[in-house]
């Protein structure tokens, strides 16, 4: 049988064990759960677990995107235009007229996100797509969260604040956004801002503006030097035409080749070299635009070499009518090109 003095000890044990565990309990029910950590822990909780309620305990959103589109919009028209007084006050006003419409589809998207662990769908044809502008406008989607960092806290002011890493995919680097917390009525910590989203909206235009100037050198590379073998190749089809009579079978069949085996194939190595560039989201138009140009003279080439054979005026009609499409869409896609330059001013030239 255990001895009096044996059981006075185990029941010491027990009694501690309890003092200790109520201790812990009460440390975390009543101060932890208090403390701008435990914010910051249960934000990244209730992201994962799709948890809005949890979500907004802790997040003034209201704050946040009120501020928050203030302070990226000014950066993103620093980035783009400068200081330009002139340009900033016009900016500015259209900046206030588009703010509601705004952040109403944005926190929209933010319910979405929160309650089903994705952003909306991308699909242009429907309503979704103005949200989809706002939202790749502020690269969300391209954001991927590190870790949290250097958590301070200043009780004389009742304010916290955190560095949140993030990768941002478009620009390819790591960004660090300075997160503002402060205690609710409640007592819990809360965020009320993100202090540096015009520091983020500048390192964002820059890398973008990197990313259309790569793809827009390294494009009209492309285009240029094929462009160069095109003509050659068309001045040796002028040639065989203007020396022989079209009628003959030897003149036709020369022009063939030359269609064939020159111009044809030319663009589609061409359309080939150009599917193969990394594309910013900004010049996908543009990109589509091109490999449409490089299919409609693909389809007069073939056209023209089949006219060769068969004689057909149908099929002659039916390639000239791709080269003129082909023509217009040329015209279009120059537009383009300028306009992604002066969007950037002088900073691209």
């Amino acid at each position: 049988m255990m001895s009096r003095t044996m059981k006075a000890k185990v029941a010491c044990a027990v009694l501690l064990a309890v003092a200790v565990l109520l201790s812990g309990l009460f440390w975390y029910f009543r101060i932890y759960t208090k403390t701008p950590e435990y914010a910051l822990r249960t934000i990244e909780s209730a992201l994962d677990q799709h948890d809005e309620a949890l979500f907004l305990r802790h997040v003034q959103l209201d704050a946040v995107l009120d501020t928050g589109y203030d302070d990226f919009m000014t950066g993103t028209m620093d980035a783009e235009f400068g200081h330009s007084h002139e340009a900033s006050a016009a900016l500015e006003d259209f900046s206030k007229m588009l703010k509601p419409a705004f952040i109403s589809m944005l926190k929209d998207a933010v319910h979405t996100r929160l309650t089903t662990g994705e952003w909306p769908s991308v699909n242009p044809a429907d309503e979704a797509a103005d949200t989809e502008n706002i939202l790749s406008r502020i690269g969300v989607r391209d954001l991927t969260f590190r870790e949290i960092a250097n958590l301070t806290q200043n009780d004389e002011a009742q304010t916290a604040e955190a560095d949140v890493i993030a990768h941002q995919g478009e620009a390819d680097s790591d960004f660090t956004f300075k997160i503002l917390l402060a205690p609710s009525e409640e007592g819990d910590w809360q965020v009320v801002s993100i202090q540096n989203l015009h520091e983020y909206a500048v390192v964002l235009q820059q890398a973008r503006r990197l990313r259309i100037e790569s793809y827009l050198e390294e494009s009209n590379a492309i285009i240029a030097r094929h462009d160069q073998t095109v003509g050659a190749a068309q001045l040796r089809l002028y040639s065989v035409l203007g020396a022989g009579a079209l009628g003959s079978q030897a003149t036709r069949d020369m022009a063939r080749q030359i269609m064939e085996q020159d111009i044809l194939a030319d663009w589609q190595e061409r359309r080939d070299e150009l599917s193969a560039v990394s594309v910013p989201r900004s010049m996908q138009s543009l990109q589509q635009l091109r490999l449409k140009i490089c299919d409609l003279h693909i389809a007069y080439a073939q056209g023209y070499a089949t006219w060769m054979t068969d004689k057909n005026a149908a099929t002659i009609r039916a390639a000239e009518n791709s080269l003129r499409q082909a023509e217009v869409l040329e015209v279009e896609a120059s537009f383009l090109v300028q306009r992604a330059k002066r969007s950037f001013g002088d900073k691209m030239e």
